[in-house]
């Protein structure tokens, strides 16, 4: 590519440091004059793509094959050459989550099917308990309270819980969990479909508290090695980047298969990366990694499910 012209000041018109050569020692900026020509600027946006590219190519290429070569990378300060592990996390979550969203909440042939199904079903029994309730005559009230996830929306909800005797009437967290759920169910929703789109909106979050808890374990669980929590966080960075390409993939291939056999998959493969990453990053054996492995695997799923918990509380409780 042409390259533009140096202007005859030495005076960095960016940040005002004498310029030795070409570039500013300071701040980096080309001391060229200042009016480009139209294919000069678009040389520069072509070259920055290509270099991004690249970078963002080599990058990819590195955290899926060689488990924990970024992290070693990093640590060792070799740093320009890859993308900065927060700005990679950024990127691969966002793409992850959208079409986890997407995909989470589209159902496949087989799943409308299912659902069509599931639907029979409900207007069988419902048309069964209508009957059931015609022939009963005793007393002036119907016990409601085995309705527990039938009602279709909130007002509904409201109303069957009023008509209720107050000792029979939901309260504290099951009140609020069964409204939520009938307020969903208004869209159409099912009581799975209301859980998982509850999981769905929060797990952004959740992901968010879980990184540094992980990172945390992770420091514990190599605590005599002589690095710094930030080390650690750049390790579980990686993981997590590595994490969602391959629930990525396997969110994908259920999607069209119709079987969760790819998700399930998708997670032995997260586990086996974390122990071959943990080998490679904190140079030990396979053995001890696997068993290091398997209990932050678990620690991991124990404090997730706690996590989520807690959320679901935080939801319910607004």
């Amino acid at each position: 590519m042409k390259t533009q012209p140096l202007r005859a000041d030495k005076t960095c018109l960016n940040c005002g440091t004498e310029v030795q050569e070409r570039f500013c020692s300071h701040c980096g900026q080309e001391n060229t004059v200042q009016h480009e020509s139209f294919g000069h600027l678009a040389g520069h946006v072509v070259a920055d793509i290509v270099h991004y590219d690249s970078r963002f190519l080599t990058t990819i290429k590195y955290l899926v094959i060689r488990p924990a070569f970024l992290t070693k990378e990093y640590w060792a300060g070799r740093r320009v050459r890859y993308v900065n592990p927060i700005q990679l996390y950024v990127f691969i979550s966002f793409v992850f989550f959208l079409f986890f969203t997407i995909l989470t909440h589209t159902p496949g042939h087989a799943d409308k099917k299912k659902t069509a199904h599931n639907e029979k079903i409900t207007l069988e029994e419902k048309a069964v308990d209508k009957e059931d309730t015609a022939h009963q005559k005793k007393d002036d009230v119907i016990d409601l309270s085995a309705m527990d996830t039938n009602y279709g929306s909130a007002a509904e909800f409201d109303s069957l819980q009023a008509a209720l005797p107050p000792g029979k009437r939901l309260t504290g967290i099951e009140y609020r969990w069964q409204r939520r759920i009938a307020g969903l169910k208004e869209e159409g929703k099912t009581a799975d479909q209301a859980i998982m789109e509850m999981f769905s909106h929060n797990l952004p979050k959740i992901m968010f508290l879980l990184m540094p808890l992980f990172a945390l374990m992770v420091k514990w669980s190599h605590r005599k090695r002589k690095l710094v929590y930030v080390d650690h966080a750049i390790f579980t960075i990686h993981i997590h980047s590595f994490l969602f390409i391959i629930l990525f993939v396997g969110l994908v291939l259920r999607y069209f298969v119709h079987d969760d056999l790819p998700l399930n998959l998708a997670y032995w493969g997260g586990f086996f990366y974390l122990v071959l990453a943990l080998r490679n990053a904190y140079q030990q054996s396979f053995w001890k990694s696997l068993i290091k492995g398997s209990l932050l695997f678990a620690g991991y799923m124990f404090i997730a499910a706690m996590v989520f918990m807690v959320f679901i509380f935080a939801v319910l409780s607004v």
